[in-house]
């Protein structure tokens, strides 16, 4: 819901907002590029262009005080390239400069065009456990990161002659006690908590490609709450690592 949500509940950043503003005015006089790939919904990614939101918690309890970021860019590959590149935690520090390292913990089913469910999870798909560090700017210690990742192809192979590929990835936190507690053996890092994580991966249909080569629009949403690191600080960490990770991942194809 929230990765296609294109509703005025999302705020864009003073960048994205110049992008947008100049958009509208090229398009109402008529010279703006519309042969140009991209996709057909509103607030596509076009060009080199990262385009970055954020959204005050549309609801009261744990973590509302943070606000919900999304960004979205044009990656120079295929959808199932970007989702198995995100599933691959060998490949985090190739577009995460901040990572430490992610692990595996627990798979629960592999491959991410999987159509059978999962006997332990019920869902179709890739699903697994990982724990993963990194060291963002202006945090004394490295955050911590312990989820169930979630991937599955959204598309049938019909709809993807039409419009193209699609995939999601879906991340959320898990603990180690059933009071949300952390196993509390390593104090040298900070343990975050991802709310909700989403990748969307919607490819462009074969007229948007460039000289051959398939080009995908990549939207993330970000919820995460992150213990002894002050609010101001974290969601100026937030804004900035959602636009980093879309370069980050379109340099990964380049």
């Amino acid at each position: 819901e929230f990765a296609m949500d294109e509703s005025d509940r999302w705020i864009p950043v003073r960048d994205t907002e110049k992008v947008l503003t100049k958009r509208a005015k090229q398009m109402q006089n008529g010279t703006f590029d519309s042969q140009q790939p991209m996709g057909n919904w509103k607030n596509a990614a076009a060009g080199m262009d990262v385009l970055v939101w954020y959204c005050p918690c549309p609801h009261d309890g744990h973590g509302s005080e943070y606000p919900m970021v999304k960004a979205r860019g044009l990656i120079p590959c295929s959808a199932l390239d970007i989702a198995q590149l995100l599933l691959d935690s060998d490949r985090v520090k190739q577009y995460n400069k901040m990572s430490l390292g992610r692990t595996d913990e627990q798979s629960f089913a592999t491959g991410v065009e999987r159509a059978e469910k999962c006997p332990a999870t019920g869902i179709t798909g890739e699903a697994k456990i990982v724990r993963s560090k990194s060291q963002p700017p202006l945090v004394r210690k490295p955050i911590e990161l312990r989820i169930l990742l979630h991937a599955r192809r959204l598309t049938s192979e019909e709809e993807e002659l039409k419009s193209g590929a699609r995939y999601v990835t879906i991340a959320r936190s898990v603990w180690e006690t059933p009071e949300g507690t952390t196993d509390a053996e390593d104090l040298e890092s900070t343990r975050c908590e991802m709310l909700l994580g989403v990748n969307l991966i919607r490819e462009l249909n074969a007229p948007n490609s460039v000289n051959g080569q398939k080009l995908c629009e990549l939207t993330t949403i970000t919820h995460a709450v992150s213990p002894g690191i002050p609010l101001v600080i974290g969601k100026r960490v937030g804004l900035a690592a959602a636009g980093k990770y879309i370069a980050d991942i379109r340099n990964v194809f380049e």
